[in-house]
């Protein structure tokens, strides 16, 4: 009888500790399981802060007409790129030498342009120059700070060739002239300005490739009228007129 019962026994005593241990592996499926899952939430929100990260970080510019590029920079010269090193004068900077054929427009200290600035990080719209031509002309725009001429990716860099001729007449004199006057742009119609000094750059709705290759960007200033107001100029009249002035 007593070996009976201490059989029946020992059966549920293992029985027990087969439960017991499907048990403990249970909870140690579950917490594998967890523990896995946790990672993976772990690298998705590292990779979803990542892609954020990047966003926030980018270097974002807003559109302008280049007579806005022009009264609002501190320097407008047309230059060639003859050499790239570390700045000397900025921490974590590039400088590139230059050989300043014309200074349009720059404070009266800085009588000569050897060197440009620029920050070395996209995301802090570092300028790259991609080309090699070092006889290549180009139209740069930049600010000073502390003496130091500065560009970057917002500014208006362009070869001096691919202006149109409408452009070249700005830079070298209609636009210097004509700062008083403000260009606003409009994204989407209908817009309206706040000043009769102010010009509606329509651009960015009008042309089909892009807000610099519409009309107004390429032929157009925004010049006094007379009486305190100002307005559209084609550029395309008064080189003409130059022309006939010329030829006569």
């Amino acid at each position: 009888m007593r070996s009976q019962e201490g059989g029946v026994m020992g059966a549920l005593n293992s029985h027990d500790r087969e439960g017991s241990s499907r048990v403990l592996r249970g909870d140690t499926d579950r917490a594998g399981i967890s523990w896995t899952r946790g990672i993976m939430f772990s690298i998705l929100g590292l990779m979803i802060f990542s892609c954020l990260s990047q966003i926030a970080l980018s270097c974002t510019c807003g559109l302008r007409h280049p007579q806005s590029a022009y009264c609002d920079s501190a320097v407008v010269i047309r230059a060639k790129f003859i050499g790239k090193s570390q700045s000397v004068k900025r921490q974590n900077g590039i400088q590139y030498q230059l050989k300043t054929l014309k200074v349009y427009k720059a404070p009266e200290q800085l009588e000569e342009i050897e060197f440009v600035h620029t920050a070395a990080l996209d995301s802090l719209c570092g300028y790259v120059h991609t080309s090699s031509n070092r006889s290549k002309e180009f139209l740069v725009t930049g600010y000073v700070v502390n003496d130091m001429v500065m560009i970057n990716t917002c500014g208006f860099i362009a070869p001096w060739d691919s202006l149109t001729a409408s452009q070249m007449l700005g830079f070298q004199q209609v636009y210097e002239k004509s700062c008083s006057c403000q260009i606003v742009p409009c994204y989407s119609l209908p817009c309206q300005v706040s000043s009769p000094r102010d010009c509606l750059w329509t651009d960015m709705v009008t042309a089909q490739d892009s807000a610099h290759q519409g009309p107004q960007a390429l032929h157009m200033a925004c010049v006094g009228k007379g009486n305190g107001t100002c307005g559209w100029g084609n550029q395309k009249y008064r080189l003409r007129n130059r022309f006939k002035s010329k030829k006569e």
